[in-house]
């Protein structure tokens, strides 16, 4: 069991509760928001055909040619460089096609109908503990170190961890062996630094931290001025480190340590609008996060048909907040994993690929808490008149993922994979058998068409199946996935992809009186993307790319029937970035986003609570839209000289007012609109050693 909150992909780790309300507080969700549950090129880069080709296709097992269905293959220098991230390559999976924009403040990707806490991380064939600060303003991701993005947003391999939404699959660069080096840099909220460097002919490591210095620059206690709030300048820190020892020219060890915490504190005020609507949330209110991963890679290619590779670790995390008198929690997590995959090539057209993903969990438990039983198909979440409930315990899960993937080219056109996805989960009990499906067929030269299918289950919130709180008889969503594209490799550098996709979503889990929660939600989300991309070449100063999506994702109540606009539901979502590199000392860039307004319930009426509160009625879930999201951000590169850069960007460029909700007066009678970010300048600095 492992925590998927919306900010970020804690596995094994934590507890979530009911779906945010609009006005609560993000910190709230950082604990009281997590969930026990299990671990766990798309553009087609060539250019078009030399006049000495062969007219014959190539086969499309070739690796530069290969264009797997929902799949977007980035380097981490494209995505560094991309306008208004500070550098930060996670801040711009929102730009990729498949990805729904949350908020400014929250870089983690909302997938194809799905919400950001139903994405899995993987850095080097590890399941990630921590991949977003803040609740996703920025990552724990070292930029310098980021080689290749990996991003599947749908009818992914069997060989990933147990979600419906995505994957982000990230590759780090091998530590240089040249001499010792390493980089400083500094931007809005932190510093980081990174050292690196050869140890012996056949070993060298890399070694990088990252710590906030806004806490330092801000200090004292802070108002926000719309919600009256109190608060101090939130802490992080993280770390990220590798050895690498090549044993010989088959086998290869790496040692992996990877860490982050975050620290948030606030006042809700007793007279505030917020605490007048909900007494449980006023008063002091802290959150700190930490997560540590320990492990070991060893990489074996015992011929030149059959590889292997191994993963043995180790992840404590530890949970802890108290937020006024709705919660008081704290979590500890124990998880030893390990993840094997054996690849098979059993011709020059045949490859097969067997693995295991296993987990053995000790959780630690102090809950007090008052348990309003909210999910995404109620908007009411009052939590002063929930009933308090506490649990403390220690529980030990077992849970388990076996895998296998076999792909074959037919024909030197066509090719098949076949995969098939088991999942032992010792909590629930429960067992699932899931099949993936993929077809690539290479039609022209440079035109792929490609298809997947598959079925893949996800492990309920925390709360739900935890004994007293839920119902721990509780069975895992399902999705089918089902995917269509077409890709377009086009001269000088350009390439053209569109894909149409479905997906269909059963067994989301609903409140019942009675067994508090059950299996009785179903939805589905389908779309169409378009993706064109021109790559970054010797003899070209334009690269970036154009994403558009038009989509649509639904919720449905079986219980009662009712339906309803999922919360991430953007029917138009566009995203233009470009870069223009004018010289070896200066690159310009810039990306515009554009996107339909996110959904919302409004307030209709007001009652009575039985305390004597104003009641808000809510009208139909999900039933009205903010206005159209646009902005635009500028970005400037400036090389001075081989050791030293900068950049300066100007977010929002044009100022653009746009709406991020609405925040009710206490007596619901009133909102006044949250605007977001506006006009704001930005610069880092990069020192290279």
């Amino acid at each position: 069991m492992y925590s998927r909150s919306s900010s970020q992909h804690q596995h094994r780790a934590g507890l979530r509760a009911a779906p945010r309300r609009q006005y609560l507080p993000l910190a709230i969700w950082a604990i009281w928001g997590s969930s026990l549950a299990p671990l766990g090129s798309a553009h087609a880069s060539e250019e078009g055909a030399k006049k000495d080709e062969p007219e014959q296709l190539a086969p499309v097992i070739v690796q530069s040619n290969r264009v797997p269905v929902s799949k977007t293959v980035m380097s981490g220098e494209e995505l560094g460089r991309v306008a208004g991230t500070s550098g930060d390559p996670m801040r711009a999976l929102q730009s990729l096609p498949g990805v729904v924009a949350t908020s400014d403040s929250n870089a983690a990707p909302a997938i194809r109908g799905s919400r950001p806490g139903d994405n899995a991380y993987y850095i080097d064939f590890l399941p990630v503990g921590y991949v977003y600060h803040l609740g996703g303003y920025l990552s724990t991701v070292h930029p310098e170190l980021v080689k290749q993005f990996e991003l599947y947003t749908g009818a992914f391999g069997p060989e990933f961890d147990d979600v419906h939404g995505g994957i982000v699959d990230i590759s780090l660069r091998q530590p240089r062996n040249d001499r010792l080096g390493g980089q400083i840099r500094v931007g809005a909220l932190g510093a980081d630094v990174l050292v690196e460097g050869p140890v012996t002919d056949n070993q060298s490591f890399y070694f990088a931290a990252k710590k906030s210095y806004i806490d330092l620059l801000i200090r004292g206690k802070q108002t926000d001025k719309d919600s009256g709030v109190i608060y101090t300048m939130p802490k992080f820190h993280d770390y990220q480190g590798k050895y690498s020892w090549r044993l010989n020219e088959s086998n290869t060890l790496s040692f992996h340590a990877t860490g982050a915490q975050d620290q948030i504190k606030f006042t809700v005020p007793a007279d505030t609008d917020m605490a007048i609507q909900d007494p449980a949330l006023a008063g002091d209110s802290k959150s700190k996060e930490s997560s540590n991963t320990q492990a070991v890679v060893w990489d074996n290619k015992l011929n030149a048909r059959v590889s292997n590779k191994l993963a043995v670790g180790h992840m404590d995390s530890h949970s802890k907040g108290k937020f006024g008198s709705a919660a008081d929690a704290d979590v500890k997590v124990d998880n030893f994993f390990v993840r094997d995959q054996l690849r098979l090539r059993l011709g020059e057209d045949h490859d097969v690929a067997l693995g295991t993903i296993l987990f053995a969990q000790k959780y630690k438990l102090d809950l007090d808490l008052l348990d309003a039983r909210c999910t995404e198909f109620d908007p009411a979440c009052d939590l002063t008149s929930a009933e308090r409930k506490k649990f403390k315990d220690e529980l030990k899960v077992n849970y388990a993922i076996f895998y296998a993937k076999d792909r074959w080219q037919l024909t030197p056109e066509l090719a098949a994979t076949a995969g098939l996805h088991f999942t032992r989960d010792g909590y629930l009990n429960r067992n699932y058998t899931e099949p993936r499906l993929g077809l690539e067929w290479r039609a022209f030269k440079n035109t792929t068409f490609n298809m997947g299918w598959g079925k893949h289950n996800q492990f309920p919130d925390g709360l739900q199946v935890l004994q007293n709180f839920g119902n721990p008889k509780l069975g895992h969503m399902q999705a089918t996935h089902s995917v269509l594209g077409v890709s377009q490799a086009l001269a000088d550098g350009w390439s053209v992809k569109t894909e149409v996709y479905q997906k269909k979503f059963d067994n989301f889990v609903i409140a019942d009186p009675t067994l508090n929660y059950i299996n009785g939600g179903s939805g589905d989300a389908s779309g169409v993307e378009l993706f064109i991309k021109k790559d970054a070449l010797a003899n070209s100063k334009l690269s970036g790319w154009l994403s558009v999506s038009l989509a649509k994702a639904r919720r449905q109540n079986d219980v009662t029937g009712q339906e309803f606009k999922f919360e991430y539901d953007q029917p138009v979502v566009v995203n233009l970035v470009g870069n223009y590199k004018y010289s070896d000392k200066w690159q310009f860039g810039a990306k515009w986003s554009y996107h339909s307004g996110n959904l919302f319930t409004p307030v209709v009426g007001t009652g009575t609570h039985p305390d004597g509160r104003v009641k808000p009625i809510y009208g139909e879930l999900n039933s009205e839209r903010l206005p159209n999201y646009h902005r635009l951000d500028l970005r400037v590169d400036q090389v001075v000289s081989p050791t030293l850069s900068f950049y300066y960007e100007l977010l929002n460029a044009y100022a653009q007012k746009n709406i991020s909700g609405y925040t009710y007066t206490a007596d619901y009678k009133k909102r006044r609109a949250n605007v977001e970010l506006g006009i704001t300048p930005n610069v880092g600095l990069d020192y290279k050693f």
